[in-house]
């Protein structure tokens, strides 16, 4: 197979350098006239301008003429740079039609000779790229391992090499791929070979989670070769997006401080000033040295690019900066940039850093419900990782006087950031304990569970068992909520068991165990009274139907139909129609059975009403039954008018009633 490959790439660079001569020569031998040597140097000239515009990051205008050049070229010479050219494009495109198509293309391009023995390596490693971004990954290792097997040259075989990598990496082998990069790294010499296997070498330090190892590569990288950046807009910016999605700005600085050291261009002096001072702004340390930074970039910006593309925005961030360091108040903001959301939050934000500052508490809790809605990313502007660690900071200090005062709705989320401490000074206080208890479980999470767990796991108070058993459901960790119900029924306190029924039926409901549903169901035909105590719990609607269900299985159907008029009711009590049309249809059967047509047709149109969707077999037999008993009432105009709603009713599937409708005339 290998002696095949390396005959078959043999063969394509005869056939590449024979394209190369006939291009110039004619069949008799002449050289070709000057106009066709004209055209062949504008098209290269042309080529080399799409190349300018990709590295200037400008990729739609590049695609759109490469690919013109691409349909219009008539000239083989031409040909192998224009195929090579579009396939880069493309894979900057990032759009997967033209993905799939540049790969066969390619694929194509270079099994018919059309690639020049000069280009066919770099054509082979772009095709690796266009096999993985359309997720062929075998293909992707099959090329990759021909530019290894079956190209001489040692830099190339290293390129290949770096291929492999990635294909490993798109496997998500980041260990296969990390060691093989990792190989070339410490073994090659060229820095620009260096530079691109730390690129990717980075990449996948970043999927595996090792941030550590990616900062310290890309530190060494940026020390060692910064400017390998400086010569392509596109690369720069591309390495800039993904410092700055993995939360590394101070390095994305480096870049656009390098950047704006070598450009001349004021298009992008501009450019990267903005970018450079928006990167200054997620770098602030709670100190005023990246705020200082960035005012004198969008300072620049302003005067000297007053009608630039950052003109305006630079103005909006300067003021922000002008707010933050207290040279404009949070309100004047407000009312200026009415129609911004983004600047909206930040006021917000900075009222609360002066509350804070100032230690309004009360100002914070009284307002905490609007400040809670300021997104991570405008905490993180000002120098937190989220909102929670903003408010991490103010809780501890107010806790205990807010639990003293039983202000639990002020404390929803206050709670959540206290640490095993704090709770365990709080408990301490018998007569706080139980208004604590009942905070916690109106904002149970998953930490404050497993402190109190631990914390009261031995006690022998029903009431805080069933704290803890309604916290476990909230967190859905059903096994540990029956051994807390279990707990509370040991206590054989009849209070705390009435107050406990319907907990212990959602529990034994989540954990959809037929066997301990049955139980539960025989738990509840033993205590009536519970039942009725749970009335006023909107729950019950659930438990009605269950328990109804379970009761017309087991044959009892006069208590079966109690327990769905009392699900009717309640729905209608809550307007909360859950079970509609279910529930509506069960009765209107009953109704016909006793003879009560008027009731049987109030109960169906009652849930044709109250459905919030119906399956179009479902509404077809509603509709159908509405039909028959509007008939035996003598109401022929309804008949009709339902007659044709059922009809009308589409996508049924296999439906007697729909195919009764539809004969019916």
């Amino acid at each position: 197979m290998k002696i095949l490959l390396v005959l078959f790439i043999f063969l394509n660079i005869l056939n590449a350098q024979k394209d190369f001569y006939y291009s110039f020569i004619d069949s008799n031998g002449k050289q070709i006239s000057e106009e066709t040597k004209q055209t062949i140097k504008d098209g290269f000239d042309i080529i080399e301008n799409i190349k300018y515009l990709a590295r200037n990051d400008k990729i739609d205008e590049a695609f759109t003429q490469i690919k013109e050049l691409k349909e219009k070229n008539k000239l083989k010479i031409l040909t192998s740079d224009i195929i090579i050219l579009y396939s880069e494009l493309v894979l900057k495109k990032d759009n997967k039609r033209l993905l799939l198509e540049a790969s066969d293309d390619l694929e194509k391009a270079i099994n018919s000779s059309q690639i020049n023995e000069e280009d066919l390596s770099n054509a082979y490693m772009l095709l690796v790229d266009l096999k993985l971004a359309i997720n062929k990954t075998s293909d992707a290792k099959y090329f990759a391992q021909i530019i290894i097997d079956n190209f001489d040259n040692p830099l190339t075989k290293t390129y290949g090499k770096i291929a492999l990598a990635k294909v490993y990496k798109h496997q998500k082998d980041y260990k296969r791929s990390a060691s093989s990069l990792y190989e070339i790294l410490s073994t090659t010499k060229d820095k620009t070979i260096a530079t691109l296997v730390a690129d990717e070498l980075f990449d996948v330090y970043i999927l595996e989670g090792d941030v550590a190892k990616a900062s310290n590569l890309i530190s060494q990288v940026l020390k060692t070769n910064v400017e390998f950046y400086a010569v392509d807009t596109y690369l720069a910016n591309k390495k800039i997006n993904k410092l700055l999605k993995a939360n590394m700005p101070e390095y994305a600085a480096e870049i656009l401080i390098e950047l704006l050291n070598t450009t001349t261009k004021e298009e992008q002096i501009e450019s990267y000033k903005y970018k450079l001072a928006n990167t200054y702004m997620r770098m602030y340390d709670k100190t005023n040295y990246y705020l200082e930074k960035a005012k004198e970039l969008y300072k620049e910006i302003i005067n000297d690019y007053e009608n630039g593309l950052y003109s305006k925005s630079s103005s909006i961030y300067l003021d922000e900066i002008l707010m933050r360091q207290g040279s404009i108040a949070p309100s004047v903001i407000a009312e200026k940039y009415q129609d911004s959301e983004e600047m909206q939050q930040k006021a917000l934000m900075q009222e609360l850093m002066i509350d804070k500052r100032d230690k309004k508490y009360e100002n914070i809790l009284k307002m905490q419900g609007v400040y809670r809605k300021i997104s991570n990313d405008v905490a993180k502007r000002f120098g937190y990782k989220n909102m929670d660690e903003v408010f991490s900071e103010i809780d501890l200090e107010i806790i205990k006087d807010k639990i003293k005062d039983s202000e639990c709705s002020e404390l929803s989320q206050i709670l959540q950031n206290a640490s095993n401490e704090t709770y365990s000074k709080i408990v301490e206080d018998e007569a706080l304990k139980y208004s604590f208890f009942e905070c916690m479980v109106e904002t149970s999470n998953e930490k404050a569970y497993y402190q109190l767990k631990e914390i009261f796991n031995t006690n022998k108070d029903a009431n805080i068992y069933l704290y803890l058993e309604r916290m476990a459901l909230a967190l859905n960790k059903l096994d540990e909520a029956l051994d807390f119900s279990a707990k509370v029924e040991m206590t054989n306190d009849k209070k705390v068991l009435a107050s406990e029924f319907i907990v212990r039926y959602q529990i034994n409901k989540a954990n959809n165990n037929p066997n301990s549903m049955e139980k539960f169901f025989i738990y509840a035909d033993y205590n009536p009274d519970f039942i009725k105590q749970s009335e006023i719990n909107p729950s019950i609607i659930d438990f009605y139907h269950d328990y109804y269900l379970y009761l017309i299985s087991k044959g009892q159907e006069k208590k079966a139909n109690e327990m769905l008029e009392k699900l009717y009711l309640k729905q209608k009590d809550y307007k909360a129609f859950v079970y509609s049309p279910f529930v509506e249809t069960e009765l209107a059967k009953i109704a016909k059975d006793n003879n009560n047509k008027q009731k049987a047709l109030d109960l169906l149109l009652s849930g044709l009403s109250n459905a919030r969707k119906m399956a179009p077999n479902d509404e077809v037999k509603i509709y159908y039954d509405v039909l028959i008993l509007y008939d035996n009432l003598g109401n022929k105009n309804k008949k009709t008018e339902y007659l044709n709603k059922c009809k009308a009713v589409e996508n049924t599937t296999d439906s007697l009633y729909k195919k009764m409708c539809d004969e019916t005339k």
